[in-house]
């Protein structure tokens, strides 16, 4: 359950991290559409008639992020199983030599 709760962070603020990235790295009067992340975010800019910008940014295609989101989750869980063990030898190393 941790390791799920992880993944949706590190996956929430690499979305939002990207999104930045993409709004900060355009131009004050550019027209752009830009995609990121394989095309699953989106960054846009169009001319209004009453000559203001709109900005739109958002989620085009939502597997890439569900992917990212499984990877972190099974990392994480083998992290996880990694630090237990050596957790445990530990334990019985130090149980051995007390002995």
């Amino acid at each position: 359950m941790k390791c799920a709760v992880g993944a949706a962070l590190l996956t929430l603020v690499g979305v939002a991290t990207t999104l930045l990235v993409l709004m900060f790295s355009t131009g004050t009067d550019e027209i752009v559409e830009r995609k990121a992340f394989f095309g699953s975010l989106v960054f846009e800019t169009v001319k209004k008639k009453d000559g203001a910008m709109g900005v739109t940014t958002g989620v085009e295609n939502p597997v890439p992020i569900v992917v990212l989101f499984v990877v972190l989750t099974l990392v994480l869980l083998m992290i996880s199983a990694i630090y237990q063990g050596l957790k445990q030898r530990r334990a019985e190393l130090l149980s051995q030599s007390g002995s």
